[in-house]
């Protein structure tokens, strides 16, 4: 998997991986060390990041909150033969995500963003990825754009 290294990437500084327990993962409920953030701001994407899993701050008029204005296109990260990782038709998601975006009037994500930017999570956070055949990693990409 080949991954960019024009994303800013601010490591967490002690991982949380020790404190799974990878034969019992309630989904929903565990996330990985890191998480992808890009901010459109007035009509520009601005540089992705690669930050500690934390919180989102945003402005109360965003419109996910008023108009449930949001979407939703998951992705799974698998392991292949060598251990290394592997996306799921990651294109398909990417056009389902801008195709979606286009139908809420929401501005579409460029590929370097999406596509880049989901491949350096993803290897970062590798180890999140569970060993047992048939488990996957969910990366879950949820845009919605600021007011």
């Amino acid at each position: 998997m080949e991954v960019v290294q024009s994303i800013r990437i601010q490591k967490i500084p002690v991982s949380k991986i020790t404190d799974v327990d990878f034969d019992n993962i309630p989904f929903g409920r565990v996330f990985s060390d890191h998480m992808l953030v890009a901010n459109y701001r007035n009509g520009v994407w601005e540089a992705p990041e690669i930050l500690p899993y934390d919180n989102i701050r945003f402005l109360p008029p965003i419109p996910a909150l008023h108009y449930g204005q949001s979407i939703f296109e998951g992705l799974k990260a698998y392991k292949d033969q060598n251990g290394d990782p592997v996306l799921f038709r990651p294109e398909a998601n990417y056009r389902r995500m801008n195709q979606s975006a286009d139908r809420l009037c929401m501005p579409q994500i460029p590929d370097y963003i999406f596509m880049d930017g989901l491949k350096s999570l993803i290897n970062l956070d590798r180890q999140w990825i569970p060993n047992a055949e048939g488990s996957s990693l969910s990366a879950l990409t949820i845009p919605s754009p600021s007011a």
